[in-house]
């Protein structure tokens, strides 16, 4: 086969095109090869029995047979050109008009396609639970760089490979950086901006991931897929546990799983709530971001009269804040409680958050917690809401506190700077935090009580993670 160089820019485009792979174009040349392709693999199917796989040298022969002359397909967004580009998508597309289906190539190789998704399901690496790795799709690609783009109708999670005789050809990711994927599988987000590096040779790539209609297909497609070898292909609507973890993780929860998230908020509280739980002098916060139940949580704290509990308003923007202070017995009571707008004033905010803690006195013990995000994606918080945070005992480097991600923090004015108890999880982190608080009369002293609690909501609703 002939060498071919191809390259991208080393300047990315600063738009993000979007690509959903369809079915391939063929002319009489490619029709001739695909022809010699499926007697091919209709001769090794026969020779060898149902649980054989295919090795790498076995898949590549077969794709040589076609001489170089691939089917093309229309896929605008991941050339310069715009120009089809030679490659085929073999198992579930989505065709224009006509809704999601098994490929025409698909349909018209069944052999091939067989022989490709079972070297596929040979090879590719299990999930963390040792189950195979679920997909409806395997889009294969010959001797062309996708510029950079997002896949159009893959819900995310997708696996690569390149074999041939080629250099370079490493794949570019915006979220991983350069993934080495020659003669091996390689984990990868769809999702998130990508392209191929330069390359010099023969390169025939290899994406194995799920549409996202995968389990909305009639009854027929769904055996058809399945029959074709096929692991990701239903008709019954409901998502594979692998699935339902990365959805969740990319959106809300359903209603079914906010189900689920109440009955462990139940359990809590009935195991461990705060007025059970809470010993004089203790002081705790619990909270979650809005991808549960629009978000929520509380603070609490054992003081002179008992445990006093302050709800979280749920979808709540911002960071929540309550000062204490000790009366003259040593007991704690509540001084303020306030909710912290970042997301929508962050100047202000900012501003009126660092004369707060300016002006508190020292020892003033503080709880801060999040119900929905602190800060909108696009505005960060800045360095002087870090710099306030210090003054009540937060580490100077202390991780970013991030869009959408569970935050809280429990210290007080004046407190050495890392000794403060704070705790960040994710978007989906049920997240708790316990500290003992005293006063001597001229110093405030924390301990710890226990580890952060960060339960993942995600375990809660659809058990541990693949």
């Amino acid at each position: 086969l002939k060498s071919v160089h191809y390259s991208i820019s080393a300047s990315m485009p600063p738009k993000t095109k979007h690509d959903a792979a369809g079915d391939s174009t063929t002319s009489s040349d490619v029709k001739e090869g695909l022809k010699k392709v499926e007697a091919h693999a209709e001769r090794w199917l026969a020779g060898h029995d149902a649980k054989a796989a295919p090795a790498e040298k076995d898949v590549l022969a077969m794709l040589r047979l076609l001489g170089g002359n691939w089917p093309t397909q229309a896929r605008p967004n991941v050339t310069d050109t715009g120009r089809p580009v030679p490659g085929m998508c073999v198992g579930l597309v989505f065709a224009l008009g006509q809704g999601a289906m098994t490929s025409l190539i698909s349909r018209q190789q069944p052999a091939m396609t067989k022989v490709l998704a079972r070297w596929a399901r040979a090879t590719l690496p299990k999930t963390r639970k040792g189950g195979e790795f679920p997909f409806s799709s395997l889009q294969v690609n010959y001797n062309y760089a996708a510029k950079k783009h997002v896949d159009g109708n893959n819900i995310g999670p997708s696996y690569i490979m390149s074999i041939g005789s080629h250099t370079g050809g490493a794949l570019w990711t915006a979220d991983q950086g350069v993934i080495q994927c020659k003669g091996s599988w390689k984990l990868f987000d769809g999702n998130q901006e990508h392209a191929t590096e330069p390359f010099k040779g023969e390169r025939i790539s290899f994406i194995a991931f799920a549409h996202e209609q995968y389990n909305k297909l009639d009854a027929e497609t769904a055996k058809q897929l399945v029959d074709l070898g096929f692991t990701a292909a239903r008709s019954d609507r409901k998502d594979l546990e692998f699935f339902a973890r990365f959805r969740i993780e990319r959106s809300y929860l359903t209603d079914e799983h906010n189900e689920k998230f109440r009955e462990e908020l139940a359990r809590r509280k009935r195991d461990a709530a705060p007025a059970s739980s809470l010993q004089p002098g203790d002081v705790a916060v619990e909270c979650y971001g809005r991808q549960a139940e629009r978000g929520g949580g509380w603070m609490a704290f054992h003081g002179a009269k008992g445990v006093e509990t302050l709800e979280l308003t749920p979808n709540s923007v911002g960071i929540w804040v309550a000062e204490l202070a000790f009366d003259g017995t040593g007991k704690l009571f509540l001084a303020d409680h306030a909710r912290l707008d970042f997301y929508n004033k962050r100047e202000k905010t900012t501003a009126a958050f660092a004369a707060r803690v300016k002006a508190m006195k020292a020892g003033t013990p503080v709880v801060l917690g999040i119900a929905d995000t602190a800060c909108a994606a696009s505005r960060p918080l800045g360095r002087p809401v870090y710099a306030a945070l210090e003054q009540l005992g937060a580490s100077a480097d202390m991780p970013k506190i991030e869009y959408r991600a569970a935050w809280a923090m429990i210290g007080f004015k004046g407190a050495s700077p890392g000794t403060a108890q704070t705790a960040m999880g994710t978007r989906s982190t049920l997240l708790r935090l316990d500290a003992t608080l005293s006063s001597s009369g001229k110093a405030t002293n924390m301990s710890k009580k226990g580890n952060a609690d960060l339960t993942s909501i995600i375990d809660v609703c659809i058990g541990t993670s693949q």
